[in-house]
């Protein structure tokens, strides 16, 4: 048998050391968000731009649609083989014959607090008052409806609801100094803003939608096209493992998550970062991004408002509770 020549066998080992590991390399994985910026999904962008995904064998091609509208196309099309999105949007998809999606966890909500005049002590006040909202089947007015009704209000029959312009939020706010409304939704960048100036005092607190467990908003829900978590369930858990790798990182690298805080769109002086960026971190992301039935209950009722054929989907029929509890047994989702 005739040796090789030293240089070609070195030149082989150079090829095969310069070569990737195909073997510990996946197919392209598609990721659809949106909105494409909100605090609660801070673990995800962290574990993006800080190449967790890829350290866990992902390649990952991602997709902004860029409007709710065209999030839902995206989905109805097949675009997504897991979506960030929020719950109604998958549900609006499955409902109007899209591909079918399975979630599988979360990561937050948008923070916001029901407020009321100084005057109304309690929710049972609201009766008979008028209460800002958005324009009709907007999530904002949506949002407004449940939360009424979880403080045990009728929205059609129990109050007045004024609509203001959905994009005009200072609108809305100046709507309840002068007494136009008596109670509204705030978010929590008008929170802060209340309470830098000391106006929060003439207001009352009256709750927020964490203690209402109105887990909606903020395209934090990770839906998956249920043939790909069928197919590639082992993908699918190293993407949320690489989720559970970003929650830590949000918890542990304040300076490199508030980086991201300051990405949100809005003009934010260090002091309101800090304040969202401990407000989310304690209040709003979990330690683990385990799934929350009734964010997808919700979901259902928001859907339903648009799209009646929605109302006829099953929460427990559309999620797999499994797959965190899994990561967190295998020791992948304990950082």
């Amino acid at each position: 048998m005739h040796k090789l020549p030293k240089e070609i066998l070195i030149g082989f080992a150079m090829l095969l050391w310069l070569t990737p590991n195909v073997a510990g390399q996946t197919d392209t994985v598609r990721i659809v968000y949106y909105p494409p910026w909100n605090i609660s999904k801070l673990p995800m962008y962290l574990a993006r731009d800080t190449a967790i995904f890829e350290r866990n064998g992902l390649k990952i091609a991602w997709t902004d649609p860029g409007s709710n509208e065209k999030s839902v196309a995206a989905l109805k099309k097949g675009d997504a083989d897991i979506a960030v999105v929020s719950s109604n949007q998958a549900i609006i998809n499955m409902a109007t014959g899209g591909t079918p999606m399975t979630f599988v966890g979360n990561t937050g909500f948008n923070y916001s607090v029901f407020l009321a005049a100084g005057s109304i002590k309690s929710a049972a006040e609201l009766k008979g008052k008028k209460i800002g909202t958005a324009p009709l089947g907007t999530t904002p007015d949506q949002l407004t409806r449940v939360a009424l009704r979880r403080l045990g209000i009728d929205p059609e029959k129990d109050v007045t609801l004024v609509p203001f312009d959905e994009e005009r939020s200072t609108e809305r706010v100046n709507s309840l100094f002068t007494g136009q409304v008596s109670g509204i939704i705030i978010t929590a960048d008008t929170l802060y803003e209340l309470e830098k100036s000391g106006q929060i005092n003439n207001f009352n607190k009256l709750t927020d939608n964490r203690q209402l467990k109105i887990y909606a908003g903020g395209g934090a829900d990770y839906a998956v096209a249920t043939s790909f978590l069928k197919t590639r369930r082992d993908d699918v858990k190293k993407f949320m493992a690489g989720i559970c790798e970003g929650i830590a990182t949000a918890r542990k690298d304040k300076a490199k998550a508030m980086e991201f805080v300051a990405k949100s769109g809005r003009k934010l002086d260090s002091a309101k970062i800090e304040y969202l960026y401990k407000l989310y971190i304690n209040d709003v992301i979990p330690a683990r991004p385990h799934l929350k039935i009734e964010g997808i209950e919700l979901g259902i009722q928001m859907a339903g408002l648009i799209t009646p054929s929605a109302r006829a989907l099953r929460a427990q029929e559309l999620v797999d509770a499994a797959l965190v509890p899994e990561l967190e047994k295998e020791g992948r989702c304990n950082f």
